[in-house]
């Protein structure tokens, strides 16, 4: 089998090195910036390390391979699958691994399908230079299927996850509110607890809190305590803002938390239960569909 990538900078390059390491015989390669300085030396290197071959455009690349990774940005992605978009072939795999919206996905696909090549949304949930190859990756698409069993005797770690385009950039997406979220509260934390020389007990005073409890079990309680008392809990987040601006310290994670927390009382479950708890995840969800929102 013949693989080509789209783009050779940092995450094609950890994706090639991988493969080359698990048996694959040639890897081929086309980076707009491949002549452009200083780019151009760092890609030359990397070619020279895992004996990769450039080829000079589009064309040529796509002339001889059976997979292509498209792998550049998403600010890219659906320029590149146009400039492909001729030179694609029937019986040709086009896996998108750029993070991306899932409309951006949909476009991609309707561009690389009508061209008669198969469309695969790859979204990589891992950083490349600990996994390289074997980063966890979700597929969706006509493709995927197709995509995971001709990379499975690479050792790829794909998940086969739908036939739509978008679904796997879809998880990507709403996993990184929760996980770029983290990060920024806890920065927006922990440079407030500095301040006071506190970081440590506040961390253990969180750890006592979360440590015990399995993550599902955390979420629903979360939740369903959380609707239930959004208003005082909003109430509360004026005071820690407050505190934040009086240290002259960003509190932009507090306010939001704060008009997050203002727009769930807004759905009025802390009537609508009594002020009980509400049992399950699924009933505080079904109960903040679109349908009973309240009006910004």
């Amino acid at each position: 089998m013949k693989l080509g990538f789209i783009g050779f900078g940092g995450a094609g390059y950890g994706l090639a090195k991988g493969l080359r390491q698990a048996g694959l015989p040639e890897i081929l390669f086309y980076d707009r910036m491949q002549q452009t300085p200083p780019f151009a030396e760092v890609i030359r290197r990397h070619a020279e390390e895992l004996d990769a071959s450039p080829s000079e455009g589009m064309e040529e690349l796509l002339s001889r391979v059976e997979i292509v990774i498209s792998c550049v940005t998403g600010a890219m992605a659906v320029s590149v699958a146009e400039e492909a978009a001729p030179f694609l072939r029937t019986g040709l795999i086009y896996a998108d691994v750029n993070t991306a919206a899932p409309r951006v996905k949909e476009q991609v696909a309707g561009i690389v399908e009508p061209a008669g090549a198969g469309f695969v949304d790859a979204a990589m949930m891992g950083a490349i230079p600990t996994f390289l190859h074997r980063v966890p990756i979700l597929a969706s698409g006509g493709s995927a299927e197709r995509f995971r069993l001709a990379m499975q005797p690479y050792g790829m770690n794909i998940r086969v996850i739908g036939p739509k385009p978008g679904q796997a950039s879809a998880i990507k997406m709403f996993r990184s509110i929760f996980m770029k979220g983290l990060l920024s509260l806890l920065i927006e934390m922990l440079t407030a607890t500095h301040r006071y020389g506190v970081d440590e007990l506040v961390l253990g005073s969180i750890a006592e809190s979360l440590d015990d409890v399995p993550f599902l079990e955390t979420a629903r309680l979360q939740m369903t305590k959380g609707v239930v008392n959004a208003e005082r809990m909003a109430h509360e987040m004026e005071e820690v803002i407050a505190t934040l601006e009086g240290m002259n310290l960003p509190a932009g994670m507090s306010r939001a938390a704060m008009e997050k927390l203002l727009w769930c009382a807004g759905f009025g479950l802390r009537e609508r239960y009594g002020g009980e708890l509400p049992n399950t995840l699924a009933e505080v969800l079904q109960a903040m569909e679109p349908a009973a929102a309240p009006t910004p």
